[in-house]
């Protein structure tokens, strides 16, 4: 039955089910991001759907519908995470294998270069990497980020700063180290978070 719906879908049914389909994994990716249980994860992700579908009048941009329904995933995981009041930690996210076209070695390269970065995000607090992920990979402006968060656009760009202050420091360790704490005497003049 994949890609087919039953022929008794309704219109409305037939647009949240194209949005599901369409939103499901980046969100659910956002979601594990934070809680690193993947049930939980799977939970949220649909709780944050209901939720949206259900405030579906309130969204005055359709086009930002991804955006938004991040945002209310990412509170509802934030929140989750609040109530258990401890680091979840899990397997990473299962993510496709390369076309297999490009040169194996470029390949590793790429795939370990890509492992530091998702280890740098790790590294942020939540809001931070809320922040992150609504300006780079949703691609919006600070304005649209703090309509969506409910908070001023200074505050948009000071969680912005702090978490590239943040990935910086991280993404500038030696590369033959594995973890991503600061090197040797550098704990004591990075930044306070």
């Amino acid at each position: 039955m994949e890609g087919k719906q039953p022929p008794n879908f309704t219109a409305e049914q037939e647009r949240y089910h194209y949005l599901f389909t369409q939103h499901y994994r980046r969100i659910y990716g956002i979601v594990f991001h934070i809680l690193r249980r993947r049930e939980a994860a799977e939970d949220i992700t649909q709780e944050a759907f209901v939720k949206a579908f259900q405030n579906m009048h309130q969204l005055k941009d359709p086009d930002k519908f991804g955006a938004w329904l991040a945002v209310i995933a990412s509170n509802l995981a934030r929140n989750y995470w609040k109530r258990e009041k401890r680091m979840i930690l899990s397997e990473d996210i299962e993510h496709s294998a390369g076309s297999g076209q490009d040169d194996p070695e470029q390949e590793v390269l790429r795939n370990l270069e890509i492992d530091r970065v998702r280890k740098a995000l790790r590294t942020l607090p939540p809001e931070q990497y809320q922040a992150i992920v609504l300006q780079y990979y949703y691609d919006l402006k600070i304005e649209e980020i703090a309509v969506l968060l409910k908070i001023r656009a200074g505050t948009v760009k000071s969680r912005l700063f702090r978490a590239r202050q943040r990935l910086s420091c991280c993404l500038e360790l030696k590369s033959g180290n594995d973890s991503l704490s600061y090197q040797e005497g550098e704990q004591k003049d990075a930044p306070k978070f």
